[in-house]
């Protein structure tokens, strides 16, 4: 009789655990490089963007040289 039936052996949880602890685990890699991809690219994003929306608004004399350092320090903070 094998050992699967002789009660040395884990039976079907085994096979279901030997599964889903993998796959859990690369359940979690997963999350954790699509939660930290999506917010590095989110606050590279945001700054650089309002960044270029400043510098064209400087371009078009729509603020003044003081206006444009004072709002690009606290955009940098």
């Amino acid at each position: 009789m094998p050992m699967m039936y002789g009660g040395y052996g884990m039976g079907w949880f085994g096979g279901i655990f030997m599964m889903l602890i993998p796959l859990a685990l690369l359940g979690l890699v997963v999350y954790w490089a699509v939660n930290s991809g999506v917010k590095s690219a989110l606050k590279e994003g945001s700054s650089s963007g309002a960044l270029d929306i400043l510098k064209s608004r400087y371009a078009r004399n729509e603020i003044t040289e003081d206006e444009y350092k004072k709002l690009k320090e606290e955009l940098s903070r």
